[in-house]
C-alpha cells in the first residue's frame, strides 16, 4: 500500500473508530513477516487487502492507517468505491492517485466522478437545478420545456409537481425540438421509437414511457443517457424528443393526461 502525502483532518474522528486512535503503521506483511503478533497490510488471494493488528484481523471498522482512513467490512476486506456505511455515502479510492492510495477515504474535496464530500468524507447532496417553489408562469396545468436551460417542468394548477433536467433535439440536421404550444396526444407504455438518423440510417429505441405532443416528438425516458441538462443537446441531442431520466419519466407519465398543454420555448 503506497502512502500519499496528505494527512486527513482529525475531524474524521467522529467515526465509530476502534479503541486505538493513533494512526496504525502503514506496513505490508509478507509470508515471512506475518505471524501471531504481526501488524500491517496483507493481500488476499483475490487481490484485495486485509489489515492485521497484533495478529488479529480488523473487521467492521474504520481505521487510520498511515494517516489515511480506510473501512474494513465484517469479513475484514478493505472496501473501495462508493460505500453506504451507517446510512451515509463515502468514497474510498478505487484507483490510486497523487493524493490517495487505494482504499483511502476522500475528504473535503470532489471525487473522481464529480461529487462533493465534506470534512468527514460524507457525500453532500447536489442542490436541485431548479427552485422547488418555482411559480407556474402560465396559470394553468401544463408541461413546460425550456430548451435554453434544458429543463422540463410539470405544473398542476399553480403547483410544480415534477421537474428535471432533460435533453432536447440537436439544433442542427433538422432534429431541433419544435417550439410552440402543443398538447399531449397519447400516453403509451413499452414501445419502440423508430426513425432515421441524419446519415440515412435507421434507429430503433425502446422506451418505457412515451408521451407524444407534436408528430413524432414527445417526452420519454432515455436509459441510454448517463447525464441530462447542460449543453448536451447541442452536440448529442435527440431526434426532436425530450429525453428524461428513467426515474423522472414515470413520475411525469402518472401526472399528465391526454390533452394536457405542452409549452416549448427557448
Amino acid at each position: 500500500m503506497a502512502a500519499g502525502a496528505a494527512i486527513l483532518s482529525a475531524a474524521v474522528l467522529v467515526f465509530a473508530v476502534p479503541a486505538f486512535a493513533d494512526s496504525l503503521p502503514n506496513t505490508t506483511l509478507s509470508d515471512r513477516t506475518s505471524g501471531p503478533g504481526a501488524t500491517g497490510w496483507k493481500q488476499t488471494a483475490e487481490g484485495g487487502w486485509n489489515y492485521y493488528l497484533n495478529g488479529s484481523l480488523l473487521r467492521g471498522t474504520w481505521s487510520d492507517v498511515g494517516g489515511f482512513w480506510y473501512y474494513f467490512d465484517d469479513n475484514g476486506n478493505m472496501l473501495t468505491g462508493w460505500q453506504n456505511i451507517g446510512g451515509k455515502e463515502y468514497f474510498l479510492t478505487q484507483n490510486q492517485d497523487e493524493a490517495h492510495p487505494v482504499g483511502a477515504l476522500y475528504v473535503n474535496t470532489k471525487t473522481p466522478d464529480g461529487c462533493t464530500v465534506d470534512e468527514n468524507g460524507v457525500k453532500i447532496a447536489n442542490p436541485l437545478p431548479y427552485d422547488p417553489a418555482r411559480p407556474n408562469p402560465y396559470g394553468f396545468s401544463c408541461v413546460e420545456v425550456d430548451i435554453t436551460n434544458q429543463m422540463m417542468y410539470c405544473y398542476i394548477n399553480n403547483e410544480l409537481r415534477v421537474a428535471s433536467p432533460c435533453v432536447t433535439g440537436r439544433p442542427s440536421g433538422g432534429r431541433a425540438t419544435a417550439v410552440g404550444s402543443f398538447r399531449i396526444n397519447s400516453k403509451e407504455r413499452n414501445r419502440y421509437l423508430q426513425g432515421y438518423n441524419s446519415d440515412g440510417s435507421r434507429y430503433k429505441s425502446w422506451v418505457n414511457y412515451w408521451m407524444p405532443f407534436h408528430g413524432g416528438q414527445g417526452l420519454h425516458d432515455a436509459r441510454w443517457r448517463g447525464a441530462f441538462g447542460g449543453q448536451i443537446y447541442k452536440s448529442s441531442g435527440s431526434h426532436g424528443c425530450v429525453n428524461l431520466p428513467v426515474d423522472i419519466a414515470p413520475l411525469l407519465y402518472n401526472t399528465v393526461w391526454v390533452g394536457m398543454p405542452v409549452i416549448v420555448h427557448y
